[in-house]
């Protein structure tokens, strides 16, 4: 099973983005290739009644039943095998299913400590926030390809649970606003400490790119370089960028490929593109009107080494600060609340050390 962060995408409905795959499974256990437990773990059928009413978990006041864990369970392989296609071996079908419960146990846990927060803070939605909300499941429904009305009726779970799931994610995503968002802050030094980092790494591709323009210098395949070092789609033809009229390049690239002879190895050259070296392979003369033929300007077969730019955006800049800090203000928000929580897991203990470990 594929593991992502599950702070990965914590927008306006939380707990369904997690319910849809973006649950980490923060177990310390090891996972074999079907991602399940370790060989040597039983069976939650062995080792716990399967009583629906029995409770299997446990945070503060609120209790997490056989039922509920096996319904959500089994919503995770659902949407695993309909929308990544997961292939599960019949013989391994036990082992999936104790892996989609520990799941089921951990998203237990973090929303419902996230909603009790939220009561204590006495969070309320508006129609704006369930709006929005709704704007943004269109946009996340359409990487699935998937309507809102898909979303709640093609779901892990059955409509009415799925409608109460993204209310809740609501709510959620606002506490993160009150508690987090709104009293983040970015400094001045933090952006232009960013600025300097990414300077630094534009100078070093083109430290790199000067060490490779050397190499070929010195007999190096020009098209074996370009399909090991280029960023540009051409790498898989060795860089070579076919005919090439004026007017398709940018003019700084153009005007340089333009003198160069056959055979000739540009200096690095910087565009809006990135970083270039250059090799023209063939020159094509513009050729005059005939009865039987259009004119035809003058080309080049042109191929190229292409290192990508990183863009010093400071809007972007201060968008992935705060996103950063966001992401990391959250974990540690979460963190907090367990310690003053009461967490504990009856079906499977040894589980009961990761949720304490967030209180040391």
């Amino acid at each position: 099973m594929r593991k992502i962060p599950i702070f990965c995408s914590l927008s306006i409905f939380t707990s369904i983005l997690i319910f849809l795959g973006c649950g980490k499974d923060t177990s310390s256990s090891s996972k074999n290739a079907s991602g399940a437990s370790t060989p040597g773990s039983q069976p939650a059928a062995i080792r716990f009644s399967e009583d629906p009413n029995q409770i299997v978990a446990q945070v503060d006041d609120t209790p997490l039943t056989f039922a509920d864990m096996e319904k959500r369970a089994k919503g995770f392989l659902k949407d695993a095998v309909q929308t990544e296609h997961l292939l599960i071996p019949s013989n391994k079908m036990d082992e999936a299913m104790e892996f989609y419960r520990k799941r089921s146990i951990r998203t237990f846990v973090f929303k419902t400590v996230l909603m009790n927060e939220a009561i204590r803070q006495k969070i309320q939605i508006t129609p704006t926030d369930r709006a929005n909300s709704l704007q943004t499941l269109v946009a996340t429904m359409r990487r699935r390809n998937w309507t809102t009305n898909d979303f709640f009726n093609k779901g892990p779970l059955d409509p009415e649970t799925m409608h109460k799931e993204f209310e809740d994610g609501i709510v959620i995503e606002k506490l993160w606003n009150v508690a987090i968002r709104s009293k983040l802050k970015i400094s001045q030094e933090e952006i232009e400490h960013s600025i300097r980092e990414i300077a630094k790494t534009n100078e070093f591709a083109v430290q790199k790119l000067e060490k490779v323009r050397k190499q070929i210098l010195d007999g190096a395949d020009f098209a074996e370089v370009a399909r090991n070092v280029s960023q540009c789609q051409s790498r898989s033809k060795g860089g070579d960028l076919g005919e090439i009229s004026r007017g398709l390049l940018p003019k700084v690239v153009e005007d340089q490929a333009f003198k160069l002879a056959v055979g000739e190895i540009s200096p690095v050259i910087h565009s809006t593109m990135g970083f270039h070296i250059l090799k023209v392979t063939e020159k094509i003369p513009a050729k005059e009107k005939t009865e039987n033929s259009p004119a035809a300007p003058e080309k080049i077969r042109l191929s190229q080494i292409l290192l990508r730019e990183v863009p010093i955006n400071r809007k972007r800049i201060m968008d992935t600060i705060q996103q950063v800090k966001l992401e990391d203000a959250k974990k540690e928000f979460y963190k907090s609340l367990l310690k003053k929580a009461s967490v504990e897991c009856m079906i499977y203990p040894e589980m009961n050390a990761e949720f304490s470990a967030k209180k040391e």
